[in-house]
């Protein structure tokens, strides 16, 4: 098993399940740690034949996973593995980390080459520093998403590679009725676990009352998730009616109690880059994905 003080100059206790312990506390990533204990399977490509999660990754790397073959890879915010699987399998070493519980649910728990860290990202001090840096729908749920990116670039080394994204603004940003209507009369008015007992018992219903009311209202994405604040992905992932609804209830979790979710435009992003001497390699500005190496 690697050691993770060999990369970082923390002092971790291992605990008796194997992972490396810097934060006791999920803090505000509690409910991420719920949601994947219960719904640990979901979006992993081993376990559901798939290879979704794949695909997503490789999005982000703007290639082949092929690409990180032999090098030590640092993962932040694994979840419950769904790209750790993967990272796992090209990696020369790779050190997941997670401030939730969720780390204890990573599907390649057990990998030789790997090392599952419970952190805060913003508490790590790097040691030994890494070949490639990635952090995939993350950044968003951190404090300060701005500095959370600066943070990612000093874990690599000289020529490092750092892949990343962040939840794109919507157009009419904070105004979308995500954040100013349905998150705090949810948060206010009903627990995590009622509403995800109210999920399960009419998931159905809402995913099939959504999708009539945005064929309604030509297609319109915004309107329907105004007015039914449920994720739904028909017609965007190849996944079953019981896939998308597990999906559904997954999402709808994650979206209403984040204690944060501080997405950003493209432009300010690359703006945050700049400013700070860090050269894009490569980036998406429609899924706000980035390539980037470490300081000039």
């Amino acid at each position: 098993m690697l050691i993770p003080v060999d990369f970082f100059k923390n002092r971790f206790f291992e605990d008796e399940h194997g992972i490396f312990v810097l934060n006791k506390s999920d803090a505000y990533s509690e409910n991420f740690g719920k949601q994947w204990k219960e719904y640990s399977d979901i979006q992993i490509d081993s376990k559901n034949n798939f290879s979704i999660s794949k695909d997503f990754l490789e999005s982000l790397l703007f290639g082949t996973i092929d690409e990180l073959s032999g090098l030590q890879v640092l993962e932040i915010g694994s979840g419950a593995g769904r790209f750790t699987e993967h990272l796992v399998k090209v990696s020369k070493t790779c050190i997941s980390v997670d401030m939730s519980s969720a780390v204890y649910h990573n599907v390649a728990k057990g990998a030789k080459n790997l090392s599952l860290v419970k952190a805060d990202l913003l508490k790590l001090e790097p040691k030994r520093l890494f070949d490639v840096v990635i952090c995939r729908g993350v950044l968003q749920h951190t404090p300060d998403p701005l500095l959370s990116i600066l943070k990612l670039h000093t874990f690599i080394k000289k020529g490092g590679i750092v892949y990343f994204d962040i939840y794109p603004m919507p157009k009419i940003g904070y105004l979308h009725p995500k954040y100013f209507f349905w998150r705090p009369i949810l948060q206010n008015l009903i627990s995590y676990e009622e509403l995800e007992s109210f999920l399960k018992k009419h998931i159905k219903f809402l995913l099939k009352l959504k999708r009539g009311l945005k064929t309604i209202f030509f297609n319109s994405n915004f309107i329907s998730d105004s007015l039914i604040p449920v994720w739904d992905y028909y017609g965007e992932i190849d996944l079953s009616l019981k896939q998308l609804e597990e999906w559904a209830i997954l999402d709808t979790l994650d979206g209403i109690y984040a204690k944060h979710d501080h997405p950003k435009s493209f432009k300010t992003v690359k703006k945050l880059l700049l400013k700070n001497n860090i050269e894009i390699l490569n980036c998406d500005e429609k899924n706000n994905y980035f390539k980037t190496t470490n300081l000039i």
